[in-house]
């Protein structure tokens, strides 16, 4: 059999029996070959070069969309997803100012097992069709006499549904399974005889050594020519089909990622929401967490500061002069005259509840809010992402955002 093996590097480390090695961004045509492994247990994929705490990018984003494009285009080739170790994530990208060296470091990092949603997020990237959940555990997995080890295991998966199931030894956790002609396996394959294992296992010899000669392929008798072609045409509507469901789930997925903010709370909540400002209003420069305010920028010689809440119940009045003190804090530390500072408090409110049973803003806390002792904007998370949505989809540019911010209360945008 042809095999590709196709990673972060290019170069076949582990020396596992192929045909060709070659790196994400510079893979063969998947049909040329009959399997191609898709190798994603290396660590270096597991970063950014973000200024700010950032896991839903990766370094390589171009190289995994062009790859899954390939992979959604391939029509007879079989696939073998090899997930990755419990890695860690490196983001926050700086330059640092060291005692003997100055340097750029990664700031943050994270065990992947530790990012939450964003780790099944990134592997869709590469990933197509990506219909599983993975939770972690480190288990072993006999196969012949080879002992292969996994950080991760496959949950929610529908047992009738899918082939070729492999277990762990003793807990009985689901390590590798095939659905149609993909392959997903959380076993790492530290050798060639690890590698040739999980294929034997995958596409047993007999099954091989039962495939009809290939001069055979082109003999037609009856109405083979016909059929060929019924067979040629539609999987080319396959083909095309796969394809725009795969850039459908790929938006979707975005979408779901941005609209997170209206339940997750925290550092969760912080991330995606930092996220989206930089986006939105194009801050590139480097923000600094002190502890104080969540995030802040400058524009045009005004300073935005932001408070986030992802809330149970209400905003309190208490959150309103805790953004308050932060903000004359900031004035202080960096001597900025207080007028030049806006004050944002974005609040994800009742985050337990559908939208529709989500009550208005407190009339009392608005009007606190409007206070010239205090000066805060409040922005419900809910009209935040019909600010992000009027942004992405054009209806609006970044200065008609940055010009919303200018004001107190409460932020409402219209339909």
């Amino acid at each position: 059999m042809k095999i590709q093996l196709i990673n972060y590097t290019g170069n076949n480390e582990k020396d596992y029996n192929i045909s060709e090695c070659n790196s994400f961004g510079n893979a063969k045509s998947l049909d040329m070959f009959d399997i191609n492994i898709i190798d994603l247990s290396y660590k270096g994929i597991w970063k950014n070069y973000s200024n700010n705490k950032n896991f839903s990018d990766l370094s390589i984003d171009n190289d995994f969309s062009t790859l899954r494009e390939s992979i959604t285009n391939s029509e007879n080739s079989k696939i073998v997803y090899v997930l990755p170790k419990n890695h860690y994530f490196y983001t926050e990208y700086n330059y640092n100012y060291g005692s003997f060296v100055d340097e750029w470091i990664h700031n943050t990092n994270k065990l992947l097992k530790d990012i939450g949603d964003m780790l099944i997020f990134n592997l869709k990237k590469v990933i197509y069709p990506c219909n599983f959940s993975i939770s972690y555990e480190r288990t072993d997995t006999s196969i012949g006499e080879q002992l292969l080890s996994a950080d991760f295991y496959f949950s929610n998966c529908d047992l009738d549904e899918i082939e070729h199931s492999i277990f762990s030894d003793v807990s009985n956790k689901l390590v590798s399974f095939s659905q149609d002609r993909y392959t997903f396996s959380c076993l790492q394959l530290a050798s060639n005889e690890d590698f040739q294992a999980l294929l034997s296992e995958i596409y047993p010899k007999e099954n091989a050594e039962q495939n009809a000669p290939e001069w055979f392929l082109n003999v037609n008798f009856f109405d083979d020519t016909a059929q060929k072609t019924i067979v040629s045409n539609g999987k080319d509507a396959i083909v095309e089909a796969k394809r725009k469901i795969a850039e459908a789930e790929q938006t979707l997925e975005k979408n779901n990622h941005y609209k997170s903010i209206l339940y997750k709370t925290g550092q969760e909540l912080e991330d995606v929401l930092v996220e989206m400002l930089s986006e939105m209003f194009d801050v590139d420069e480097e923000f600094v967490d002190n502890k104080d305010e969540d995030y802040s920028f400058k524009k045009d010689d005004i300073h935005y500061i932001f408070e986030f809440k992802g809330l149970t119940k209400d905003i309190k009045k208490s959150n309103i002069s805790q953004l308050r003190t932060h903000a004359e804090k900031y004035s202080e530390d960096n001597d900025i005259p207080e007028d030049n500072i806006k004050r944002i408090l974005v609040a994800t409110r009742f985050k337990d509840k559908e939208l529709s049973q989500r009550t208005a803003v407190s009339f009392n806390v608005i009007e606190v809010a409007k206070n010239p002792l205090n000066s805060v904007l409040i922005i419900d998370t809910v009209q935040f992402l019909k600010l992000f949505e009027k942004y992405k989809s054009g209806i609006i540019d970044s200065k008609a955002c940055l010009e919303l911010l200018d004001q107190v209360g409460l932020l409402e945008i219209g339909e």
